[in-house]
């Protein structure tokens, strides 16, 4: 037992003997016992407020982090560099276009030299390129209701059966414009679809332009094409005629303009040429027809004033760079006129304008005026006094400065100037 609580023990004791003997006075060992009991108290102890706590260390559990996956690097791809359409020109003769970008791929057609191209694309050793004019596409009928598509992915094939290759598709709701195919009548012949594509060899294609020259160019040779055509018609029904009423200055005329303006166009001036010598030759015979059969007093004075008469006529309808000067002009009025109809010419314009045409009578004089926005280069005067101004792309009023005439003409905006202007359309 520990001395603290022996201690303890003896002051109980100690104690319980001072209460018994209350009646007797305390010897003085009991009365000095607090003293040795304070003697053996035991030393304080500390309180559990002052005793500090040792800190207790925990461990923290160390967790194995994974290597970083490695992070991939971005591929860099070089930007595309949108591809800027133009027009090209074909520099060979029977270049094929083809339906893919291959040697061996399908002809679709032969390219003439001159021809121009939209070119909309590049693959390899290839240009893209819309489909020419006078592609023709073809879909099947059982597709079209009222002109308007009934299906998705409808097939646009090049020729009207299923064995012809697919260049487009065209889904419900789509609307075209078609005839029934003279070769096969279960198929609708229509333009080609505006995805369509086809392929020439880059050797074979120069640049010619931006993509706003195939359409300027397509304009001339529809231009060309139509008063080719008018022409050749309209000489047809002339030799027709009797010989006093053949008008040989509008047929010349009209091969003329094709072989001098549309130079671009080399196969229609080889035609105009052609078609002119075939026209004067028959224009010959029918006048040596016609001399044989006049009396021959009159045949004798007729073949003397036969070259002079034409070499006045070959002057009078003889384009000169003051006529062209005025093209922009009536080309503008043309253009203007064809909004009321399809499909019209330049001679049917001027073919209507004569209805409305007036006469005017004089002597014509030059208007050399520097002025701007002058009506006219001629002045038709009568009796010395001014009456019109005048120009023509027609006649070469030139050769008539200073004759008396008299005119066919068509009225003009006159720019607020003095006197009336008037387009001359032909001389009596």
């Amino acid at each position: 037992m520990s001395k603290f609580y022996q201690t303890l023990c003896v002051s109980l004791s100690a104690f319980s003997m001072t209460a018994l003997c209350a009646d007797e006075p305390a010897s003085p060992q009991i009365q000095e016992m607090p003293d040795a009991i304070a003697e053996l108290t035991a030393p304080a102890l500390p309180s559990l407020a002052a005793i500090e706590p040792e800190p207790v260390i925990v461990q923290e559990p160390v967790i194995a982090q994974a290597a970083p996956a490695p992070v991939a690097k971005p591929v860099i791809k070089a930007p595309e560099v949108p591809f800027s359409p133009f027009t090209g020109k074909v520099k060979g003769r029977k270049v094929r276009m083809r339906l893919q970008p291959d040697l061996d791929s399908r002809i679709i057609k032969e390219l003439n030299k001159n021809d121009f191209l939209s070119v909309i694309g590049d693959k390899g050793e290839f240009w893209a390129v819309e489909p020419p004019a006078g592609i023709k596409a073809f879909v099947f009928r059982s597709f079209i209701l009222d002109n308007v598509v009934e299906g998705n992915r409808v097939n646009v094939r090049l020729e009207p059966n299923l064995d012809a290759p697919i260049i487009g598709h065209l889904n419900a709701g789509d609307k075209v414009d078609g005839v029934i195919s003279a070769i096969n009548n279960k198929w609708l012949e229509i333009a080609p679809p505006s995805e369509a594509r086809f392929y020439v060899a880059k050797e074979f294609v120069e640049f010619a332009g931006g993509p706003e020259v195939k359409q300027q160019m397509d304009k001339r040779r529809l231009a060309a094409e139509q008063l080719l055509d008018a022409t050749s018609l309209l000489s047809s029904s002339e030799l027709r005629k009797p010989f006093e009423e053949v008008d040989f200055d509008r047929i010349n005329k009209g091969y003329n303009i094709v072989i001098s303006d549309y130079t671009d166009f080399p196969e229609y001036v080889e035609q105009a040429k052609e078609s002119l010598s075939s026209f004067q030759e028959a224009y010959l015979q029918k006048r040596i027809s016609h001399l044989e059969s006049q009396p021959k007093a009159e045949v004798a004075s007729s073949k003397n004033d036969f070259s002079s008469d034409a070499a006045a006529l070959e002057s009078l309808y003889k384009v000169s760079d003051k006529m062209k000067s005025w093209d922009p002009v009536e080309h503008a009025l043309f253009s203007s006129w064809t909004k009321l109809g399809e499909n019209q010419t330049l001679e049917q314009y001027y073919e209507e304008q004569k209805l409305a045409a007036v006469t005017l009578t004089g002597i014509v004089e030059p208007y050399n005026s520097p002025v701007k926005s002058k009506p006219g280069d001629f002045i038709i005067k009568d009796k010395d006094l001014p009456v019109a101004y005048v120009y023509s792309t027609v006649v070469n009023l030139q050769s008539l400065s200073g004759k008396q005439v008299k005119l066919i003409a068509s009225p003009r905006p006159n720019n607020n100037f003095a006197f009336p202007a008037y387009f001359v359309l032909a001389v009596e």
